[in-house]
């Protein structure tokens, strides 16, 4: 039997880990694939850093600052043809692949597959969605026929998740219409902001772009499979980028600092996606921003904690209940992310014998 205070601390759990756009009432939310932008929300360039967001003025705690609609998205799961979470592929959709009779109270959803039988990581919601898409699958329906059992044998499931995710990205140039997404004057949209993102091969270990390279050579120059029209460098220089700025989809928030109950984590790991305007945000292990995915793969940040005009929003970058201590935090960082967290928390927990300067992509040699 649990005690008054575990039932209040699970209560006001359960409630936090509810939180999407449907709960939201400070702003009038469209259901549209539109992004959104809280209008205090800005960028900046720090000059070691780079891009940031920055609060143009004060934000109260809880205001929905961001909801961005993603460029591509995967779907990350163990058994794809039978998985709830497999996301439809329609990129206007988005949403989890229900079965009719999965609930009573959800929209009733037929899951229907490619008519070539790519992968079963494909599928839509609807025969509707999936007419809907088809100019965009098309792109990636024979080079998912032609190489993915080969490179999931080969290579693995990440790597090919990571290679899928770039096809994808292609997919999305491929079928953007010039002018349809016009930057705002705050941010870019469309391709030009996946061109702006950062990273590139100066930032990853020497041993880690050379595999990369590889990958490009065997299954990513262009060609009738995959006509995307560039270099392998180009093709290389966004994969660094993408590794660099990609987001996993979590079923719960990803930044919350403190929990008495540190097992309610953020959960297992259900897709993967680039968000052009949310990989602007950079990492705190204190972070002032939650964020996590909606019902239509979005991705949506709230505010954690009041957040001063002139501050810098930042979320984390991974879950906070599973890297708890210094040490952890930052190898993690430095493995995943190859930068060293000099964050307000991270400096408050150094030793006085550590003295390591803020390199936020530091030059380095093979680490193999």
């Amino acid at each position: 039997m649990q005690s008054p205070t575990a039932t209040t601390t699970t209560a006001a759990a359960e409630q936090r880990l509810h939180i999407t756009t449907d709960h939201l009432t400070n702003v009038t939310i469209n259901t549209s694939q539109e992004p959104w932008l809280h209008a205090y929300l800005s960028q900046s360039t720090h000059p070691i850093k780079g891009r940031q967001l920055v609060a143009s003025h004060p934000i109260a705690k809880g205001e929905l600052l961001l909801i961005d609609t993603p460029y591509a998205v995967i779907p990350v799961v163990d058994d794809p043809a039978s998985s709830p979470d497999v996301l439809c592929s329609n990129s206007k959709c988005n949403r989890k692949i229900i079965s009719a009779s999965a609930s009573a109270s959800t929209e009733p959803r037929t899951r229907t597959s490619c008519p070539s039988n790519c992968v079963p990581d494909v599928a839509w919601c609807n025969e509707a969605c999936r007419a809907a898409d088809q100019a965009r699958h098309g792109f990636e329906c024979t080079w998912l026929k032609k190489y993915a059992a080969s490179i999931r044998s080969k290579w693995g499931e990440y790597d090919f998740g990571m290679l899928w995710l770039i096809v994808r990205i292609l997919a999305t140039r491929s079928v953007e219409e010039v002018g349809s997404l016009e930057s705002t004057q705050r941010f870019k949209a469309g391709w030009s902001a996946i061109e702006s993102l950062c990273g590139s091969p100066e930032t990853w270990a020497h041993s880690q772009v050379r595999e990369w390279s590889t990958l490009v050579k065997k299954y990513m120059r262009t060609s009738e499979s995959l006509p995307h029209g560039m270099s392998a460098d180009d093709v290389l220089a966004l994969i660094c980028r993408e590794e660099a700025n990609s987001f996993g989809l979590y079923p719960r928030e990803t930044g919350i600092l403190s929990l008495s109950d540190t097992s309610l984590d953020r959960g297992e790991q259900f897709a993967a996606a680039v968000y052009p305007r949310a990989a602007i945000a950079n990492h705190s292990c204190s972070p002032n921003i939650i964020h996590k995915p909606d019902n239509n793969g979005r991705m949506v940040f709230v505010s954690s904690r009041d957040i001063q005009a002139g501050e810098e929003c930042c979320i984390s970058y991974f879950d906070l209940t599973e890297f708890v201590e210094l040490s952890a935090r930052r190898e993690h960082l430095q493995k995943s992310f190859r930068f060293l967290c000099k964050c307000e928390r991270c400096l408050g927990e150094e030793t006085p014998e550590e003295d390591n300067s803020w390199d936020a992509f530091p030059a380095m040699d093979d680490d193999e």
